[in-house]
C-alpha cells in the first residue's frame, strides 16, 4: 500500500549503498505456543473449501513484502511485517500483498522491485528486492503445500510494464495460476478484463490443478498501450483478475477500508459500501509503520478486532506485524470449542451454543439439526431430536425440499446459528460435519452453489 500522504520523503530511503541481508527462512517451522490453534485454523480452511469464495475466509497481511526479515540499513527500514513471505504463509496467512514498482535498481537499470513507496516511486531504493524474489518464495511455499489456495494482491505502479510482470507471474506460477481465461464467458472479448468470480470455490480451483489467484485493482481496457509487448507476449488480462466480485460502487476492485473505518457489529461495515449482497471480498486492514504513526496515526487491528471482523463475516482481515504465535490467529477461530476435536470422543460434531463445535458419538440423540437453504445459504435450526445420520432427512421433511443438513462455514454463519439456538433455548445441535477415516469433512454430500 502506498503512503497516504505524498508530500513527505524520508531522506534515508534514498541512500545509495547496500549491505548483505539474509534471505527467507524456507526451512522455518511453526513456533506457535498452542498447536491447537494451528490445527483448528487448518480445519477452518477445509470447512470453507467447498463454499463460494464470497463466504470463505482469507487471513491476510498488509504490505507483506515490507518485512524486518529483509531489512538492512538501506531497505525496508520502516517495516509493516516481522516475518518473511514464506513464514507468513507458514503461520497461517492465505493472502499476500505485493507492491510492484518499475524503478531503478542497483545495476543502474530499471526493473520491477518490491517497494514501499509513493505512486511516483519516491521511497523506492535501488537495493529493494526484485519482485521475482517475492514470487520465488510464494512459489516454493505453494510447491510444499499442494492442497492450499493463496490469494495474491498486487498493487501496481508499473509505468506500463504490465507485460513484463505477466511474464514473471507466468514463469514462477505457470500451471498453478488460476487465470481469467478459465472463467471468461462465451462471447466476451478474449482480451477483456475479468473480475474474480466469488461464486467459485477453493475446491474447484484445486480440482483444476491451480493454487493461486492474482488480483489487481482497476482495468486498463482491452488494448492498453503497454510497453515491451513485443518482448513479452503474455496478455495481462489473461494473467490477473481485475477486482473481485461485483461491488456496485467499486468496479474492478473490492470492498476495502482501514480498520479505523470499520463500523461495529451489527452494522459490520455494511453502511460504508453498497455491496449489500456481499458479492465481493471485504478487506479491512491496518498500517503500523512509523511514518504512518507520525503523519496519520491509525487504529491497530488487535485480537478483539479480529474476533469482531470474523463474527461479522469480513472474509479478508489483513494484519501488520504478524508473529508466528500471534494472538489474532486465536481470535480468528470461530468453529471448534477449546481443546476440540478430542480423540476418542466420537466422529460427529455438534454446535454448542456457548463453546462451539464438539465431537461426540454419532448415535447420541442431540436436540436438533442445522439446515441451510440451497439458494440463499440462509441457516435455520430445527428442534427435532435425533441421531446425526438423520440430519438430511429431517431438514428435508421439516424445513422443506430446498433445505439441507449443513454446517456453518464462517464466523457470521456461526453467529447466526448461535442466535437461533439461544432464541430456541437449545444447548447443542447437530451439524453436517463428520470425521471420515481420520479427516473432518464439512457438508458431506450437500449440493453447493
Amino acid at each position: 500500500m502506498l503512503f497516504r500522504r505524498q508530500n513527505i520523503i524520508l531522506p534515508f530511503v534514498l541512500l545509495s549503498y547496500g549491505l548483505s541481508a539474509p534471505t527467507w527462512a524456507n526451512n522455518s517451522q511453526i513456533t506457535a505456543k498452542d498447536a491447537w490453534i494451528n490445527k483448528v485454523l487448518q480445519l477452518q480452511r477445509e470447512i470453507d473449501l467447498n463454499t463460494p469464495l464470497r463466504e470463505a475466509t482469507f487471513l491476510g497481511t498488509h504490505n507483506s513484502y515490507n518485512s524486518k526479515s529483509y531489512q538492512t540499513p538501506v531497505r525496508y527500514i520502516d517495516p509493516n511485517q516481522n516475518l518473511s513471505l514464506y513464514d507468513q504463509l507458514q503461520a497461517g496467512v492465505r493472502s499476500i500483498e505485493l507492491d510492484a514498482h518499475w524503478t531503478l535498481t542497483s545495476h543502474f537499470q530499471k526493473d520491477i522491485l518490491l517497494c514501499h513507496a509513493q505512486a511516483n516511486h519516491i521511497g523506492c531504493g535501488v537495493f529493494d528486492r526484485a519482485f521475482t524474489e517475492g514470487l520465488q518464495e510464494v512459489h516454493d511455499w505453494l510447491k510444499a503445500n499442494p492442497n492450499e489456495v493463496v490469494l495474491m494482491y498486487i498493487e501496481r505502479h508499473l509505468d506500463g510494464h504490465e507485460p513484463r510482470l505477466a511474464a514473471e507471474l507466468d514463469k514462477y506460477f505457470g500451471d498453478s495460476l488460476y487465470r481469467p481465461t478459465q472463467v471468461r464467458g462465451n462471447g466476451e472479448d478474449p482480451k477483456s478484463c475479468v473480475s474474480l468470480p466469488t461464486t467459485i470455490t477453493k475446491a474447484e480451483i484445486l480440482k483444476s490443478g491451480k493454487q493461486i489467484m492474482v488480483v489487481v485493482a482497476g482495468c486498463d481496457g482491452t488494448d492498453p498501450n503497454y510497453a515491451e509487448k513485443d518482448k513479452f507476449p503474455q496478455i495481462w488480462n489473461d494473467t490477473v483478475f481485475a477486482g473481485i466480485g461485483h461491488a456496485p460502487d467499486r468496479p474492478y476492485k473490492w470492498v476495502e477500508e482501514m480498520i479505523g473505518d470499520f463500523t461495529h457489529y451489527p452494522d459490520c461495515g455494511k453502511s460504508t459500501n453498497q455491496d449489500t449482497d456481499h458479492t465481493s471480498l471485504w478487506r479491512f486492514y491496518e498500517d503500523r509503520t512509523m511514518l504512518t504513526d507520525i503523519i496519520h496515526p491509525q487504529k491497530k487491528l488487535l485480537a478483539e478486532d479480529m474476533k469482531e471482523l470474523v463474527t461479522c463475516g469480513v472474509n479478508w482481515p489483513t494484519m501488520d506485524m504478524l508473529t508466528m504465535d500471534d494472538d489474532r490467529f486465536n481470535a480468528a477461530i470461530w468453529s471448534w470449542a477449546p481443546e476440540y476435536p478430542k480423540d476418542g470422543n466420537g466422529h460427529c460434531a455438534v454446535a454448542n451454543v456457548t463453546t462451539g463445535f464438539e465431537n461426540i458419538s454419532c448415535d447420541t440423540a442431540s436436540e436438533g439439526y442445522v439446515c441451510q437453504e440451497e439458494n440463499t445459504h440462509n441457516l435455520k435450526a430445527i428442534t427435532t431430536a435425533g441421531k446425526w445420520s438423520d440430519g438430511e432427512a429431517m431438514c428435508q421433511s421439516i424445513a422443506g425440499r430446498q433445505w439441507h443438513f449443513a454446517v456453518p462455514v464462517n464466523g457470521a454463519q456461526m453467529n447466526t446459528l448461535k442466535s437461533f439456538m439461544s432464541n430456541l433455548s437449545m444447548r447443542e445441535i447437530w451439524v453436517n460435519y463428520t470425521d471420515v477415516s481420520g479427516k473432518w469433512v464439512a457438508n458431506n454430500n450437500m449440493r453447493r452453489i
